[in-house]
């Protein structure tokens, strides 16, 4: 008798595969389900989170336009107002001066608020310098003299 490989089994194989594959398909059987039925309660976790996070968003989407709205008005807003300081500047000095003076005003306006934000962050963390080790007398050999 040949195995599904060709090869010969030797008898005591064949005596003890009586009582091996019903347990191994047994085994194999429960394993297949184990498998499935975690590939099934992970897609279902998956699902749900999908499902929250799509309400979630439905839920706040008109909140985020209006802020996106808010934040480009804003900033035309702004900008409406610089060259107005500009044009307002210009009755005084020439134009290009007056440009030049509000855009110096607004790049030191930025540098404060961004050596204001670096004075604000956390101290990084620096591992403490390694201590030298302690004096170490020379070692001499027992036997030497």
């Amino acid at each position: 008798m040949s195995d599904t490989h060709g090869a010969e089994r030797p008898r005591g194989a064949r005596f003890f595969d009586r009582f091996t594959e019903p347990i191994a398909d047994l085994a194999r059987d429960k394993i297949t389900q184990v498998e499935d039925k975690v590939r099934t309660s992970i897609q279902a976790e998956v699902d749900a989170v999908g499902r929250s996070f799509k309400a979630k968003a439905t839920e706040i989407r008109s909140s985020a336009l209006a802020f996106a709205a808010a934040a480009l008005l804003t900033f035309f807003g702004l900008a409406l107002m610089l060259t107005a300081a500009t044009v307002g500047l210009a009755k005084v000095v020439d134009l290009w001066l007056a440009a030049l003076l509000i855009g110096v005003v607004l790049i030191l306006v930025a540098a404060a608020f961004a050596a204001w934000g670096r004075h604000r962050l956390p101290a990084p963390i620096r591992p403490a310098p390694p201590t030298p080790p302690a004096e170490v007398e020379e070692l001499v050999h027992p036997w030497a003299d």
